[in-house]
């Protein structure tokens, strides 16, 4: 009878170990990753100013409910200290459905995304405590684990007229 215990007790603790490796091990690799550029570009066409940003999907695999979600954060005066206030930035496509992950036969680099604003960025920076924030969410498709990548951008200077390089590259040329 005491075999029957034991042998039970060690079969539902083998279950439970190896249920929380495979959780652990096998799932924990399966996140999102997610690199943002450091610079904005600021190109006009059509007669209009666009303010782009550019992240790549790193994950190997697909991503997909991507929302992109720019934010423009200055210190407001409070009782007793200062606070900030947010004030979202309109992006012309904000939700994208679907990215590939990095193939070698994508000669178009579809796993690197540019996102855009019409919106007049450097008149809205009026001083130096004032920054703006690049959030991107996204799912993973076979984990359907959600990661936020997060990007601030502290100063004027990140905003260049320069384009983005293509592919993988975040610099601008």
């Amino acid at each position: 009878m005491t075999k029957v215990v034991l042998g039970i007790i060690v079969s539902i603790l083998t279950g439970v170990i190896s249920s929380y490796l495979f959780l652990m091990y096998f799932l924990n690799r399966k996140r999102v990753k997610i690199e943002i550029s450091s610079h904005i570009s600021k190109v006009t066409f059509e007669g209009q100013t666009n303010y782009f940003f550019k992240f790549i999907n790193k994950t190997k695999s697909e991503i997909f409910d991507i929302r992109v979600e720019p934010t423009f954060y200055k210190q407001v005066g409070g009782v007793g200290g200062m606070n900030i206030q947010g004030k979202d930035i309109v992006l012309e496509d904000n939700f994208i459905s679907y990215i590939p992950c990095r193939k070698k036969s994508d000669t178009n680099s579809l796993h690197a995304m540019r996102v855009r604003t019409t919106e007049d960025i450097e008149s809205n920076w009026s001083d130096n405590s004032s920054y703006l924030r690049l959030t991107v969410i996204a799912k993973h498709s076979l984990s359907g684990f959600t990661d936020i990548f997060v990007k601030d951008f502290y100063s004027k200077d990140v905003i260049t007229t320069k384009k983005f390089k293509s592919g993988d590259d975040l610099g601008v040329a």
